[in-house]
């Protein structure tokens, strides 16, 4: 029962991750299947949290901030995810009493997802809402790669 309420919960976001996407796309790309444009996103989320999670094996969290850092100098939406995914694992880190770094503060990766989204023409309202539903996927996300580790499987 457990696993059908996670199924469910992670289409959920996925079908709103999308559904906020598909308002973007221009006339000819709304013809596009929502699954596919669910797909691509969750493609491009789970590749940011593999690819953040390489990087904090091998520079740990100063390492992330200059991943982000260099991501951001060519805007797009994989830095976006990569941002989310690295503020995750530095967020799990301060359990160890490691304190938070400011670059991974809340606002601050908020702030670097509102300059990128703000060119949208949303609004302020539905950008924080589609932030939101990122901070959810890539929770899920990093929960499933975790649970993988700990089974043994890549």
């Amino acid at each position: 029962m457990l696993l059908v309420c996670h199924v469910m919960k992670t289409k959920a976001i996925a079908f709103l991750l999308a559904s906020i996407c598909f308002t973007t796309l221009s006339e000819k790309a709304i013809a596009q299947d929502t699954s596919e444009v669910a797909s691509t996103v969750s493609s491009e989320v789970k590749r940011a949290v593999f690819d953040a999670l390489q990087v904090y094996r091998k520079s740990g969290i100063s390492g992330l901030a200059d991943a982000v850092s260099e991501c951001w100098r060519v805007p797009r939406d994989f830095c976006l995810y990569l941002d989310f995914a690295s503020r995750r694992i530095a967020v799990s880190v301060t359990y160890t009493g490691t304190p938070l770094e400011q670059y991974f503060y809340t606002e601050s990766v908020s702030k670097r997802g509102r300059i990128w989204l703000k060119p949208n023409g949303r609004g302020q309202v539905a950008n924080d809402q589609y932030l939101d539903a990122v901070d959810q996927v890539m929770s899920r996300v990093l929960i499933n790669q975790r649970d993988k580790m700990f089974n043994g499987s890549p």
